[in-house]
């Protein structure tokens, strides 16, 4: 039973996971099980100082914990399933050794709970670097899922030819986006690296360090169902060599309650069929001791607390007004989203064209794995929404499409010394066509027609950057300079109060290229010839 529920559950996740998408409805919560996280409900809390909506789902996880026990890493956590399947897959026929300092191990998972939830009180967000929940969200976005495209692209080539012969115009025509990201290869090596740890010892991750788990022993002693050693034992220790917890120590009669995810492994080995999981009543009856020392609790306090502190005070901090970042449109003012956004790269997934992409030190130590828009890879479609409504937290706003049209990201400027126009005299339209808000047109300047960048119609989307044929660095490019971002409230009303209109004005452009090219003779007034007409927009 506990397979099948653990397979489900990791099917569940995946499916969620890939459905993530542009085509998202409203009613479908695809980052339910980041939002069914309890660390990283208490971390966004603790880190904005404030309640957020989303995270109280968390407390489904908790009421059931305390009601049953630790249930959650046996049965429901797709990164213990993952590890288990893993385990079974590469390790099930290494021959590992209990640990000696096993108990000196378990204490690691509870001092990195204590760093994580005090760095949150200060206001910096660590819980992400963590988390299961998280971490296996990212390994997807970063490498599961770009992979699985590739694949997919690949086998639609092997088909294309049958496709074509067998008339299937659609199958034969049909290629999926490849999504790119950076630090697809760090993920990996995080991901391997918790993989490995299999060969010390089974769950070593769940064992002694995932901060999670840690978080949810110290209630699960309270839940009603408790293993149970009947006289029948015949300490063949049978139990204690198969517990993938290492619950059951050197008396097979007692348990580390703590530890006990329930998964009943002990109870399938057992041949005298001595142990059970019988309901206890009253709730909570035994409370083991929790295995931190006083030193050891006084040094995680002050480690929270000196990382909180040290977040900004870091070499890394001036990167924060060098790096002029674009977040998504929607997201929560920058301070607030710092504390805010839990890194799962939901968002990232999730963005059409893959103009997401997470930071590394760009926004210094505190901004590490947040998301930002690289307008030179991609541009932001103007009918997607699809970030906010992915986000756990609500660091990226969940709004309608033509709020998030208002939410100005940025404004697009020129790079004068870089335009083939501006700098070279070329005919270059690009920026002016492709704008969906006709933000960019061609002005008189000096006797020659100049594009300019009309400030309160450019809502940042980026188009003119991703599009600029200028090679390496383009020559438009999107600031954050008058972006709007609002904790709540409505950006359609902010713009308006600002005096910024985001609609098409087509025919704004005063003037048709010449053969001439863009250079206006002074004194010569411009006649209209029986020609060809110039497309639309070149002045």
């Amino acid at each position: 039973m506990r397979k099948i529920l653990q397979a489900l559950s990791l099917l569940l996740f995946s499916l969620l996971f890939f459905f993530a998408t542009y085509k998202l409805p409203d009613w479908l919560p695809a980052d339910i099980y980041l939002r069914l996280d309890p660390l990283l409900g208490l971390n966004a809390v603790f880190a904005a100082r404030e309640m957020i909506g989303r995270s109280l789902w968390a407390l489904v996880t908790i009421g059931a914990t305390l009601l049953i026990g630790r249930f959650f890493c046996a049965y429901a956590c797709p990164m213990g399933v993952s590890i288990d399947f893993l385990d079974l897959l590469l390790f099930r026929k290494k021959n590992r050794k209990s640990l000696k300092t096993e108990s000196g191990l378990r204490e690691i998972k509870y001092y990195l709970l204590i760093v994580f939830i005090i760095a949150a009180v200060t206001g910096l967000s660590l819980a992400f670097l963590m988390d299961p929940i998280a971490l296996l969200t990212r390994f997807y976005t970063f490498f599961i899922y770009p992979l699985a495209i590739t694949l997919i692209n690949l086998l639609l080539d092997l088909l294309r030819p049958i496709s074509k012969a067998m008339g299937w115009v659609s199958l034969s025509h049909l290629h999926y986006f490849q999504p790119v990201f950076y630090m697809s290869a760090i993920t990996l090596l995080i991901f391997g690296g918790i993989i490995a740890l299999n060969l010390i010892a089974p769950r070593f991750w769940c064992r002694y360090l995932c901060p999670l788990g840690a978080l949810l022993s110290l209630i699960s002693p309270l839940g009603i169902f408790k293993r149970k050693v009947s006289p029948e034992c015949n300490e063949c220790m049978k139990c204690q060599k198969s517990c993938p917890m290492g619950a059951i120590p050197e008396d097979p009669k007692t348990t580390r309650l703590r530890e006990c995810f329930q998964c009943r492994t002990c109870v399938q080995v057992c041949p005298q069929n001595a142990i059970a999981f019988p309901v206890s009543f009253p709730i909570g009856g035994e409370y083991s001791k929790i295995d931190v020392s006083r030193r050891g609790f006084l040094y995680s306090l002050a480690g929270g607390l000196g990382v909180g502190f040290l977040a900004t005070q870091t070499p890394f901090t001036p990167l924060q007004s060098k790096h002029k970042l674009i977040r998504a449109p929607g997201a929560i003012p920058e301070t607030e989203f710092l504390r805010t956004c839990i890194r799962c790269g939901e968002c990232m997934k999730s963005c059409l064209t893959n103009t997401l992409q997470p930071c590394l030190w760009e926004s210094g130590l505190s901004g590490l794995w947040t998301p930002k828009m690289d307008l030179r890879l991609a541009p932001c479609d103007q009918n997607c929404n699809v970030c906010g409504k992915v986000c756990p937290t609500q660091a990226i706003r969940s709004v309608s499409i033509e709020e998030k049209n208002h939410a100005k990201v940025g404004t697009a400027i020129l790079r004068k010394e870089m335009c083939l126009v501006w700098a070279q005299d070329k005919i270059c339209l690009i920026c002016d066509e492709i704008c969906p808000y006709n933000a960019i047109v061609f002005r008189p300047v000096e006797g020659y027609r100049r594009p300019v960048v009309i400030a309160s119609k450019c809502n940042g989307c980026g188009f003119c950057e991703q599009r600029c044929p200028v090679l390496g660095e383009s020559a438009i490019v999107v600031v954050p300079d008058g972006e709007i971002r609002l904790r709540e409230g409505s950006y359609i009303k902010e713009a308006k109060k600002l005096q910024l209109e985001f609609k098409a004005a087509p025919g704004d452009d005063k003037f048709i290229l010449e053969d001439s090219g863009f250079k206006i003779e002074s004194g010569k007034k411009e006649e209209k010839k029986p020609q060809p007409q110039k497309p639309k927009g070149f002045l």
